[in-house]
């Protein structure tokens, strides 16, 4: 069982909330999910550590404890169908963000995935998560999970167990231009002969990419003549 809320409560500006895509245009977790080369997700965790670090933070959620599914409201706040891929992209996600000095957290809100919890779980990705309540708390204990959990109550951040962490190193960022193109290009995906979908999740023919950018576009004409796009398809 938890033990009673701990008395130090942080103000929300401690815990980054901020999707990824509203720190770097078009990349989502989504696209990350997609990447033919998931050590690229690496280099996205330490340029958002770098980010919200340079901003005061030192947590941020990395992203749902839920795998893709068509019935999601939101295609775009989850990484993959699998969750092996799912805890593969978290774990090097994750990594990035420490070595920027920045503590990783899960969103445990909502649906939850009981075998991406078991993957992370395996992979000792025990990080913090924010939760809706004890409840939850004690249901990802059940499941094995064993970490700190957070509730969020208006503008501030509550531990159910545990004290809250500062991690006091920072680093240079990487150059984000040349990375943001690596990570859209590397995440283009070839289905089958058809037409490009922009940002258009289980698409069943065509390229699908993630940015309406030329570079983007004119990578997809070239995967629609080779047939081939070195993404992997989530859904």
């Amino acid at each position: 069982m938890l033990t009673q809320p701990a008395t130090i409560k942080l103000q929300s500006n401690v815990i980054c909330t901020l999707r990824l895509e509203e720190i770097i245009a078009d990349v989502s977790l989504l696209t990350l999910g997609s990447l033919g080369n998931i050590s690229l997700a690496q280099d996205i965790g330490k340029y958002v550590g770098w980010y919200v670090k340079s901003r005061g933070f030192s947590y941020y959620i990395v992203g749902p404890l839920d795998t893709l599914s068509i019935d999601d409201e939101d295609y775009f706040y989850r990484v993959n169908k699998s969750p092996y891929i799912t805890a593969d992209v978290y774990e090097k996600f994750s990594a990035g963000l420490s070595i920027a000095g920045i503590i990783p957290v899960f969103d445990g809100t909502g649906k939850i995935d009981a075998n991406l919890i078991s993957s992370l779980i395996t992979r000792k990705l025990t990080y913090p998560v924010l939760v809706e309540d004890q409840g939850k708390a004690t249901l990802l204990q059940n499941l094995g999970y064993r970490g700190t959990f957070i509730v969020r109550i208006g503008d501030r951040f509550t531990f159910l167990n545990g004290l809250p962490k500062m991690l006091y190193w920072s680093i240079k960022p990487p150059e984000i231009e040349s990375l943001r193109r690596s990570v859209l290009l590397n995440s283009i995906i070839y289905i089958s002969p058809g037409e490009i979908n922009v940002r258009k999740p289980f698409s069943t023919s065509g390229v699908v990419v993630y940015s309406a950018d030329q570079f983007v576009i004119s990578e997809a004409r070239i995967a629609l003549e080779k047939k081939s796009a070195p993404g992997r398809i989530p859904w």
